[in-house]
């Protein structure tokens, strides 16, 4: 199975609390590799797969934010109508619950990527590797 680790961060839901967090990703020389925010009234989440995981927590817990590393699983596939839809019955077929999903950008023009983050990483990684998906390492996704 090859987990990837998602950083979640949690920021207050006012003027320029993004800004402030990627400022310091940017000051410290870090690469976002994918991202997704998702907000509530009064917070967001902003989650992330970073070139440096350790580094990226550790700057950003020193600045004081709620930061959680959290095993997801990403893969990329074909470019092409009905991919996706194929992907999500594999899980479908195995019960894998999908809690969220996001894609990112990825290594070729012809297929695409995706973060997913099911209930059963272990039972999601076996369903996908018996359905022939490419699954992505966390080195895969650092060298992107």
């Amino acid at each position: 199975m090859s987990n990837v680790r998602q950083i979640s961060v949690f920021v207050d839901n006012r003027p320029n609390q993004l800004a402030g967090v990627m400022k310091l990703i940017k000051d410290s020389k870090i690469n976002v590799r994918a991202l997704s925010v998702a907000d509530t009234k009064d917070f967001g989440i902003l989650r992330m797969i970073a070139n440096d995981t350790e580094k990226t927590v550790e700057i950003l817990k020193a600045a004081s934010y709620a930061v959680k590393v959290t095993e997801i699983l990403a893969i990329s596939i074909p470019d092409s109508p009905g991919q996706l839809s194929r992907v999500l019955d594999i899980l479908g077929n195995k019960n894998v619950n999908i809690e969220y999903l996001y894609a990112f950008l990825g290594k070729s023009d012809r297929a695409v990527s995706f973060v997913i983050r099911v209930d059963d990483n272990a039972n999601a990684a076996a369903a996908l590797t018996e359905g022939g998906i490419i699954q992505l390492t966390e080195n895969d996704i650092a060298e992107m």
